[in-house]
């Protein structure tokens, strides 16, 4: 049974205690050290999506810009397509374009270093992929001046503090969303999170772009799916309860429900569920359900 988490900060170790904790860290670091089985990224080899480091350009003609906000968005320009030019130009890994415009005059986000073979729980890859992502930041920004409308003049103001994580554990939990479930647009009865909605968002494992597997296809034709309160309750470990991208899910669920929106109502969800458990001094697998649905129905969340 979980009694509460010991941190390392400025003030030095310090135990928190209570009574139900959320594990929302996004690698699911306080369920691994309690002890919750869990699988690192991709099944068969354990393998995981790409890292990122997201940054903003200003500068920007906004009229004449061109913004490709996926990688099936392949717009024509004066040197020719667009996302082929940046697999033939942009420094290996690196070789997509994603660009999308903010509410700032001339302000753009660029989702476009990429760096492979990453294990997001280790301090020393994290340095690596922080390393290789800001490395190609100064290639990427020459790209854009050369090769997309209006961004001729454009420049660096801003670059992400830490480098973006999309996978690494995947935990046991009572329930483990699939592929399947999601393709068939399952709706559960003990849902925590009644419809969400993203595409199979499975970066390559290898270099820049999707997994060539295309499961993005399928986006168009996923109406949405639930994701079952289970998902949210580990195995073998009591008072923990799991939010985010480490819920239990396989690797390529994960890659749906890995995404913001989906992720903040999973959070609402466990926050909710904790909360009941405390009122009602029992362990999260014993919550009726029901009640954790009325609450979050009260919320408008789901």
């Amino acid at each position: 049974t979980l009694k509460g988490v010991i941190t390392e900060s400025k003030s030095g170790r310090q135990a928190m205690l209570g009574k139900i904790i959320i594990d929302a860290t996004g690698d699911g670091d306080v369920a691994a050290k309690a002890g919750v089985p869990f699988t690192l990224g991709r099944e068969e080899d354990n393998k995981m999506q790409p890292a990122t480091l997201m940054f903003r350009v200003a500068g920007v003609d906004m009229e004449r810009g061109v913004f490709p906000g996926s990688f099936e968005t392949n717009p024509e320009v004066p040197a020719g397509k667009l996302q082929d030019l940046a697999k033939k130009h942009l420094p290996y890994p690196a070789g997509h374009v994603l660009l999308y415009p903010s509410t700032l005059p001339g302000v753009v986000t660029c989702n476009m270093t990429n760096a492979i073979d990453i294990d997001g729980t280790d301090a020393d890859s994290l340095t690596k992929a922080e390393a290789v992502c800001r490395s190609q930041l100064d290639p990427i920004v020459s790209f854009l001046r050369k090769f997309v409308p209006g961004f001729e003049n454009c420049y660096i103001i801003s670059s992400a503090s830490l480098i973006g994580i999309r996978e690494t554990r995947h935990f046991e939990g009572e329930y483990t969303l699939t592929r399947e479930d999601i393709l068939s647009s399952r709706q559960f009865d003990d849902w925590a999170v009644r419809n969400a909605s993203f595409n199979f968002d499975v970066h390559n494992i290898r270099g820049a772009g999707l997994d060539p597997t295309g499961l993005q296809n399928h986006f168009p034709k996923i109406p949405g799916y639930s994701i079952p309160y289970g998902c949210l309750v580990p195995k073998k470990v009591e008072n923990l309860l799991l939010a985010g991208r480490c819920i239990s899910g396989t690797h390529i669920a994960h890659s749906s429900y890995r995404v913001m929106p989906i992720c903040a109502n999973l959070g609402q969800a466990a926050g909710a569920a904790a909360a009941l458990c405390v009122k009602h001094n029992i362990a999260p697998r014993k919550l009726d359900v029901r009640a954790l649905q009325e609450v979050l129905k009260d919320t408008m969340g789901n």
